[in-house]
């Protein structure tokens, strides 16, 4: 039987609207679609809000951004929304401990989405060291009865990061510089040169040198000695330093030793360093109290949430000494926060493809320049798109940075040996030539135990 003219222009209309009603997104949803997305990191919301806002424009798919805070409260509600079933779409979670969420079933599989092209919109050392799990990772926790992740399988991904960072950045306050007469449009180019100006600092203005979060033991070690000695020594000989084949009495070495003693020495550290953990310390540095703060690229973000002003900041990698076996430090960037899609979520497909919009380049350059923090994807030095300040964390990252290269994890025996006596040197209890000893002692112990486990 045939269909009447008129009836079937009146079907093809009719079907015309109701497939144009279910377009109208990238991924085919209907633009009614709400996601929504969960974080602890506050100072992250309105990036996120306004990637969030972009992205309904673009698609007409909403999603909701809301913040749980402290840590240990957003834990609690992730806990308490698996077992509930009240879970996000989107979930965000430390680098690092998505493992935990994935083992439990918390987290979609997305392995196979991340294609080579979504890759490389990622910074190197961000998705393929902290989103994909290795064969290391699985074999480690294999052997360890207490881990809850057993299941999941090497190679596989259940995350991509959205934000990254990395210690071994300085920090100026270009006010105080310039009522020391300083001016730091150029950075200094070596830390003899970085040290001149601290002096004249406290000579011009009676302000402090510098000031890091240095009750933390770790800061002086990881942030201040470890960037001047790889930069000191190269490669080679710093990886055979900390293996215990060569002495941190190298001179390579001890120049870096002598150089952190200076400050101490001249007393250029805020009087109360030891007595300031990290975030007080760049609260001090904020408020004027020194004229460069030692710290990392999440440093910004704090920065500017104390009310710092971004035309205030400068920004570059710990300067090399002079003569020294590289004559700048390039820095690699890691993995500190990714974004997973809920296994139970009702939008896997858009969810993903929302993921996907975070971590473009054009959006996570919105995300940089609204947070002041360092997106895992890469972004351009260009200040119109990421601010005044993002450009000098950009430039030091590479790569190729001689961190990446390194073959040799230090020792915790050899770093709390290190973490004691740099601490030490601000209270005038042992000088470079007997921390270098204590070192060597500490380190050949370590290295006979380890070999011996």
């Amino acid at each position: 039987m045939s269909i009447p003219k008129r009836l079937l222009a009146l079907v093809i209309v009719s079907m015309s609207i109701i497939l144009t009603a279910c377009g109208g997104s990238t991924s085919g949803s209907s633009s009614s679609t709400t996601l929504t997305m969960w974080t602890w990191k506050l100072p992250h919301l309105p990036g996120l809000q306004q990637i969030a806002k972009n992205y309904e424009a673009k698609t007409g798919i909403k999603v909701k951004v809301n913040a749980y805070n402290p840590d240990d409260v957003y834990r609690t509600k992730i806990s308490t929304a698996a077992q509930s079933g009240d879970l996000p779409d989107i979930i965000s979670y430390w680098t690092g401990s998505q493992w935990d969420l994935a083992g439990s079933g918390v987290l979609s599989d997305i392995t196979d989405k991340v294609d080579s092209s979504w890759q490389n919109q990622f910074m190197p050392g961000t998705y393929d060291k902290g989103s994909v799990f290795s064969q290391t990772q699985y074999d480690t926790c294999q052997k360890d009865p207490k881990c809850t992740y057993k299941n999941v399988q090497a190679g596989r991904a259940f995350s991509v990061p959205y934000a990254s960072g990395q210690a071994m950045y300085i920090y100026a306050n270009k006010s105080l510089l310039k009522e020391a007469g300083l001016s730091i449009d150029t950075p200094p180019q070596t830390a003899e040169d970085w040290l001149t100006m601290m002096e004249t600092v406290k000579a011009k203005t009676g302000k402090a040198g510098v000031i890091a979060g240095a009750q933390n033991p770790n800061v002086m070690e990881f942030w201040l000695y470890r960037p001047l000695m790889m930069t000191s020594c190269g490669v080679q000989t710093y990886d055979a330093i900390y293996a215990g084949k060569d002495s941190f009495a190298n001179p390579c070495s001890l120049k870096v030793l002598n150089w952190i003693n200076q400050l101490s020495t001249e007393k250029l550290w805020t009087a109360d360093v030891l007595q300031k953990d990290i975030n007080p310390a760049d609260q001090d540095f904020s408020q004027g109290k020194a004229a460069f703060d030692i710290g990392g690229t999440y440093t910004l973000s704090f920065l500017l949430s104390q009310g710092m002003k971004e035309s205030d900041i400068v920004t570059f990698p710990v300067p090399a000494l002079k003569g020294a076996a590289l004559d700048h430090l390039s820095i690699s960037a890691d993995s500190l926060i990714e974004a997973g899609v809920a296994k139970n979520s009702p939008h896997q497909k858009e969810a993903l493809d929302f993921l996907k919009y975070l971590t473009s380049q054009d959006q996570a350059e919105v995300f940089a320049k609204m947070v002041g923090d360092l997106p895992a994807s890469k972004i351009s030095s260009d200040p119109d798109k990421v601010g005044p300040v993002i450009p000098g964390l950009v430039k030091g990252l590479s790569a190729d940075s001689p961190f990446i290269q390194s073959k040799v994890a230090p020792l915790l025996d050899t770093e709390k040996a290190l973490d004691l006596g740099l601490q030490q040197f601000i209270t005038g209890e042992t000088n470079p030539a007997a921390l270098a000893a204590k070192v060597d002692a500490a380190n050949k112990a370590a290295w006979a135990a380890h070999s011996g486990a």
